[in-house]
């Protein structure tokens, strides 16, 4: 194992310090030109200026639901710049205007609307890209588009400063947007070669059509993308931003906590970043949706939502195991990151000093107490273009506890070949000190060679966790074990209007303990996909396995069926079931019973302001298939959103858990010009029922916030 990790590690830094072993693209690139004056950004487009100077982009094709088929509707993209913004407006005709979806609501929840898409490769890696949706009332989405090792992921967690608006006409609806230089990062060159992809999405008939036309044959958009160039002087960076913070929090039976806080940010150069933080709020503004917690084996996986870690976390994303979770950063003093591009190397680096850490992954997970020291994290992350849409890693975690310590080093890559093969790794081997115990260097390892094509796919995986191996700073939800596992898939197209793609996936795999032959888990799963349109899908999933527990083999079969749909402009829903064995983990006496599990989840809009929303998940247990009932979870969330303006709104969520007689209700007033720019107002309180039957008052808290984001 020794000299395989040797290996690996001489191979990597060997790509990564030759950069004649890199492949660039030679694609044709299309000029942008320099606008003799701004546009006005009011979503009605000025002839003169878009028609006579900008770059004029017809021929839109289909992605779907026909490959590169004409679409039903036309759509015109013009692109112009000048020193401070890059420049974007759309004409999209459309026959029946009324039909149009379009809400009034706020920022980054417009996806079930029409929108039009802009995809800016700005260091043309063909592997990231800044997103921008728009949909007819201007309404803003923007997003991270990451494809590597043969996976698309859209990351909504970032957000930007840009302008834009929009008009309903009889011809159809008209986009302005104007992107400011300094709200993205870009090599700092006076030629600026970048990639570019522009689409747009008719909701109600399922239709998506893309510049320029892109094949399912090849894995991916953005390595398909066209190319631009800005030759002229535009603003680069060196930028200060400076972000105060106020916050008030009065909990039941406590004092008034009022709080002041300054993220403060320097864009060093165009694609360089330093963020830096200082008792920094991070409230959330929205608790963590509901998830079944009952009868649970592993830790439970939380978004995060803080706006200091999710800036460039991009850079922190790995092939499978999760080194970062920032989350583990509970309650930070302050903060410093430095993020960026330079050349082909790509940077993170990121420190934070937590005053309410927990000593390891596990104890926090399963309710364990913190520890009254603080903790120091310090997160060294590198990343190397090598060969075509590839890349080469590096990353160091280390969190410091009163002479405790969690350090983790690893290497890991991602390889695409002939456009259709990948091949993805890590490796890493982790050192944890605890008080008087302390481990060797102890491996995890992961490996994954795959092959994708418009019809066929499939491949091979192993991973190992050794039982030693910690992660602090990371998501790791168990250890001791090794994997091996075989996926493939079927596709067919019938590019019908409502059946454009039907799949068959299947699956399988065994776990065995680290240090011996013990079987611990196999599983052999069959999934079909029927995808009515982009965005409405249904999947039916058959598993057999067996898992080992407490010594036992259990052997298990179950049936899942879910979907989601959008087809009704006014009532997008999804839904979730599963029946079959699940295990009862009670260490002293486990055994095999039956479950229920199901989710619900429907967001009614009665008109382009208002939308109610209910999400329902219910889970119940029998000791076997129709005997005796051990549990029954229920978990509604509802909440109910109505947009005043395109910057206020109000907004109630109402949180209900049957299995503990508990009751939260939130109001929420909040105000966001764009942002970073925002005050909110709210109130939250919890309920419990008592012996009388009635649901009495258990806690509340009034909270506010303000920050202003001002650049200088």
């Amino acid at each position: 194992m020794q000299k395989k990790a040797a290996f690996i590690l001489i191979f990597s830094f060997g790509l990564i310090f030759f950069p004649q072993f890199s492949l660039t693209s030679s694609q044709e690139t299309l000029k942008v030109p320099e606008l003799s004056h701004p546009p006005k950004i009011d979503g009605v487009i000025e002839n003169s200026l878009w028609e006579k100077e900008a770059l004029k982009i017809e021929g839109f094709l289909q992605f779907t639901p026909k490959e590169k088929g004409t679409p039903t509707e036309k759509t015109v993209a013009y692109i112009g710049y000048d020193k401070k913004n890059i420049y974007f407006a759309f004409r999209c005709y459309d026959s029946d205007p009324k039909k149009l979806r379009a809400t009034i609501t706020n920022r980054d929840n417009i996806f079930d609307d029409d929108w039009i898409a802009i995809f800016i490769d700005t260091f043309n890696e063909k592997r990231r890209a800044f997103t921008f949706l728009i949909n007819p009332r201007g309404i803003q989405m923007d997003l991270m588009r990451i494809e590597e090792g043969g996976k698309d992921n859209m990351d909504a967690s970032w957000d930007t400063v840009f302008r834009s608006d929009g008009k309903i006409d009889e011809e159809g609806y008209t986009v302005e947007m104007a992107i400011p230089f300094k709200s993205i990062r870009f090599p700092d060159k006076e030629k600026k070669i970048w990639g570019i992809l522009l689409g747009r999405t008719i909701a109600r008939k399922g239709e998506i059509v893309i510049w320029p036309p892109v094949s399912k044959s090849i894995p991916g958009l953005l390595s398909q993308g066209a190319e631009i160039v800005i030759l002229g002087e535009v603003e680069k960076g060196k930028n200060f931003e400076l972000m105060p913070i106020f916050t008030s929090l009065k909990n039941k039976d406590e004092r008034t906590d009022l709080q002041p806080g300054m993220n403060f940010k320097w864009g060093i150069s165009s694609d360089l970043t330093l963020d830096l933080t200082l008792n920094p709020d991070f409230s959330h503004i929205e608790a963590d949706a509901p998830q079944i917690d009952i009868n649970q084996r592993f830790a439970l996986y939380y978004a995060e939502k803080r706006p200091f870690f999710l800036e460039g976390m991009e850079i922190f994303r790995f092939p499978e195991i999760d080194m970062v979770y920032t989350r583990r950063i509970i309650n930070p003093a302050g903060g410093a990151k430095l993020t960026g591009k330079v050349g082909r190397f790509t940077y993170g680096l990121l420190s934070a000093y937590d005053t309410n850490p927990t000593e390891s992954l596990l104890e926090v997970h399963n309710g364990g107490e913190s520890r009254d020291d603080n903790a120091l994290f310090n997160i060294v992350r590198i990343k190397a273009d090598v060969f075509k849409e590839s890349y080469l890693g590096f990353c160091l975690a280390d969190k410091e506890i009163d002479g405790s310590y969690n350090r983790v080093l690893g290497v890991d890559g991602q390889f695409k070949f002939k456009d259709k093969f990948f091949f993805s790794f890590q490796a890493m081997g982790s050192k944890t000190k605890l008080d008087d115990q302390e481990t060797g260097i102890v491996p995890a390892l992961y490996a994954d060679f795959s092959y994708f094509s418009k019809h066929v796919g499939g491949g091979l995986y192993w991973m190992s966790m050794h039982p030693d191996f910690e992660a602090s700073s990371g998501f790791i939800n168990r250890v001791d074990y090794r994997t091996l596992g075989a996926y493939t898939r079927f596709r067919a197209y019938p590019e019908k209007k409502y059946l454009n793609q039907v799949s068959l996936g299947l699956s399988a795999g065994q776990r065995y303990a680290y240090f011996e032959d013990l079987l611990i888990d196999r599983w052999s799963r069959a999934n079909l996909q029927l995808r009515f349109t982009e965005f409405s899908q249904m999947n039916i999933t058959f598993e057999d396995s067996m898992e080992w527990y407490e010594g036992i083999d259990f052997n298990k079969n179950s049936f899942t069926v879910d979907g989601e749909n959008n087809l009704v402009s006014w009532l997008p829903f999804g839904f979730y079931f599963r029946t079959g064995h699940s295990i009862f983990y009670d260490p002293d006496d486990p055994f095999l019973g039956w479950s229920n599990t199901y989710g619900l989840f429907f967001n009614v809009k009665p008109n382009k302001r208002l939308q109610m929303s209910v999400d329902f998940s219910k889970e119940t247990f029998w000791e076997e298939r129709g005997g005796e009932q051990i549990y029954d979870f229920n978990a509604v969330r509802q909440r109910t959103t109505y947009q005043l303006s395109k910057t206020l709104s109000l907004r109630a969520i109402v949180d209900y858990y049957l299995e503990d007689n508990e009751f939260y209700g939130s109001f929420l007033v909040s105000w966001i010009l764009k942002p970073g720019t925002l005050f909110f107002f709210g109130v939250d309180s919890t309920y419990l029922k008592g012996r009388s039957g009635r649901y009495g008052q258990d806690n509340y808290s009034i909270f506010m916030k303000f920050s202003y984001w001002w650049r200088i």
